[in-house]
């Protein structure tokens, strides 16, 4: 298969099921309507990988805010008298459960960093349950952004999460397609590790910002990596929405080397059109969708290191080659620190 078969194969076991994707936005839409109910409350918007089409499965959470009038609160954030709201997170919470819980029986309110988490208590066949995040925010005066509260750090931060909606949903149908399936690509790349390098809104805002025409995934997410590579390698990545801190990374080095190697396998493996063996190992190696193709028998060098890394299913065929991935039946070998989440 090509690069471009088997990295659409990618998208397409990642995808969420609609199902799952349905639930989690009438919970979103029951929790807003019910926040919009709340004594001083605005408006409220919707944010993330539901508002973006960003989700992947399992659905794990919808997005969303309620925006106070602030002069229901004159006290709270830096343009008031600096107050951190967590008597009115408190009291939504108090507010909130009386109006869902006859819907949501096993339903769990707790209180965040930015407001409000809510557990339904109601999985779906397939295991997901999803939560709702819910920020509560105030407008700034100075521009159409929002503070919002930062709990754990008793701070109050600048973020524009519509915004940022409105520019990773932007552009023509065909476009905002090919950052999607990029954006998603890159998500279940990164969630491979034990330790991700960079968070999902960081690979949204480099999508964002090198997703500039349709293109078939392999050229797409292959321009993707090689400029996200190339970038964080000179710096963090900038707010798109131009209004918090640049992005936070975990390990910036190694989110640079992941990239660039991930680059490169596609770079080659595109190259090897024709070579169905090569493009396999090439994409299945360690490090770059190792977890998301399988395996082809045979010695590939970076899939029997990440066998031996992780204990995974390692044996010797029948030609007497090690044979790796679904081919092999049990792991020969104990773990080791050699490879770990550091590729």
């Amino acid at each position: 298969m090509s690069a471009l078969t088997q990295l659409e194969q990618i998208r397409h076991t990642i995808a969420a099921e609609p199902d799952a994707i349905a639930v989690a936005r009438t919970r979103l839409t029951d929790a807003l309507a019910a926040a919009k109910t709340f004594p001083g409350a605005l408006r409220t918007f919707r944010s993330g990988s539901l508002a973006t089409k960003f989700v992947n499965d399992p659905v794990e959470d919808g997005d969303g805010g309620v925006v106070m009038d602030r002069r229901s609160q004159p006290g709270l954030g830096p343009e008031g008298r600096g107050e951190l709201p967590q008597h009115l997170v408190e009291a939504l919470r108090r507010h909130l459960r009386p109006l869902l819980v006859s819907q949501y029986p096993s339903l769990r309110i707790d209180i965040m960093k930015r407001g409000l988490l809510l557990h339904f208590g109601a999985p779906l066949a397939s295991g997901e349950d999803p939560t709702v995040d819910l920020v509560v925010a105030l407008n700034r005066i100075e521009d159409d952004a929002l503070w919002i509260p930062n709990l754990d750090r008793n701070r109050w931060d600048p973020s524009h999460p519509v915004k940022h909606v409105t520019l990773f949903t932007s552009g023509w149908d065909s476009l905002r397609l090919s950052r999607q399936y990029v954006v998603r690509v890159a998500k279940a790349q990164v969630k491979q590790f034990s330790s991700p390098a960079v968070c999902s809104f960081n690979i949204a805002a480099l999508a964002w910002e090198c997703t500039i025409t349709a293109e078939p995934l392999d050229h797409s997410l292959y321009r993707f990596y090689d400029y996200a590579a190339t970038e964080l390698a000179q710096g963090l990545t900038e707010d798109p929405a131009g209004i918090s801190e640049p992005i936070r990374v975990v390990d910036r080095q190694l989110a640079v080397d992941r990239f660039r190697r991930t680059a490169d396998a596609i770079g080659l493996a595109i190259d090897a059109a024709g070579d169905d063996e090569k493009v396999a190992e090439l994409l299945a190696a360690f490090g770059v969708f190792w977890k998301l193709l399988p395996q082809l028998e045979g010695s590939s060098t970076s899939a029997i290191h990440q066998a031996i890394a992780t204990a995974g299913p390692l044996s010797v065929g029948e030609a007497g080659s090690l044979v790796t991935g679904r081919h092999a039946s049990a792991p020969l070998v104990k773990p080791t620190r050699s490879y770990g989440a550091r590729p």
